[in-house]
């Protein structure tokens, strides 16, 4: 069985269209998801910012968290300790939530656990691989590459000045102290979004690209929507299915979003040339 194949990156990137493409190419992703596909297993027990910044440099405190969803994922039975940190983690979000801004605060991560105590064993023989996706997954990429050790990343990145004037700043406000950028209002916040963008995204493609090698692709989404069977084929080439597929469903999901190009009907002239010039870099062009 192929996998983990995992799938991330700065929220509202598209992965989205990503983790359905790897679903119909016959991947388990989770039996907890919701209708953007996150796998909130992964969410449950990883997506916790003020949790992360506090053990970032304690690894095994979030070894022991990976070992977990691990297990989680694979049907595999669960131990009591290993019930012990779902529930610890359950507790932790349903007080503080799994972002900046509260959400998940209440039953929400409660919900989670049932889920986990109901998740049916799977036939793993029946599906090529396993994964996820939750667009956090690359904030946590080095810690990933050493616990699973044949991890495969696909990393989505969407043009910079779009994700800039989006209404989805999620990400900049749960990690950018990662980055050294801390949203005060001192800048305008459009400019902060695409320097996280930019730091961001320069951190998890160096890694992939130093570090995971082979095991590492990148989605430009813009051209994935333009393009589909053209990206879709590269995807499918490197997670080496090397069966029929049904290539005219596959194409049918990415759509152009209307969003698409609407930096178009901004003042671009609140960025910096360097910031200009690191979109053009990841090979968006900016008309």
């Amino acid at each position: 069985m192929h996998g983990p194949v995992a799938i991330g990156g700065v929220g509202g990137s598209g992965t989205r269209i990503v983790a359905e493409i790897i679903k119909q190419l016959g991947f388990y992703i989770g039996s907890d998801l919701n209708s953007a596909n996150d796998n909130l297993w992964f969410t449950l027990l990883l997506k916790r910012p003020h949790w992360f910044l506090k053990n970032k440099d304690n690894p095994e405190e979030i070894f022991q968290y990976l070992d977990v969803f691990e297990r989680i994922m694979k049907g595999e039975n669960l131990s009591s300790r290993d019930y012990l940190l779902i529930i610890k983690a359950a507790f932790d979000i349903s007080l503080h939530g799994h972002n900046v801004s509260g959400t998940g605060r209440g039953l929400w991560p409660f919900k989670r656990i049932f889920t986990i105590l109901t998740n049916k064993s799977y036939d793993m023989a029946s599906f090529k691989g396993y994964g996820w996706k939750e667009p956090n997954t690359h904030i946590l990429l080095p810690y990933l590459e050493k616990h699973f050790k044949s991890m495969s990343y696909i990393h989505v990145i969407r043009n910079g000045l779009d994700m800039a004037f989006s209404s989805n700043q999620n990400q900049l406000f749960n990690w950018g102290q990662v980055y050294g950028i801390t949203p005060d209002g001192a800048q305008p916040l459009p400019k902060l979004s695409l320097e996280f963008w930019i730091r961001a995204n320069k951190e998890a493609v160096n890694y992939g690209r130093e570090i995971l090698r082979d095991r590492f692709f990148l989605v430009n989404f813009d051209n994935l929507c333009l393009n589909p069977e053209i990206e879709i084929k590269r995807i499918i080439n490197f997670l080496g299915i090397s069966e029929n597929v049904n290539m005219d469903r596959l194409v049918s999901l990415p759509r152009v979003p209307e969003s698409m190009g609407r930096y178009k009907k901004h003042d671009l002239s609140i960025f910096s040339k360097e910031q200009i010039r690191a979109v053009e870099e990841f090979g968006f062009k900016i008309l």
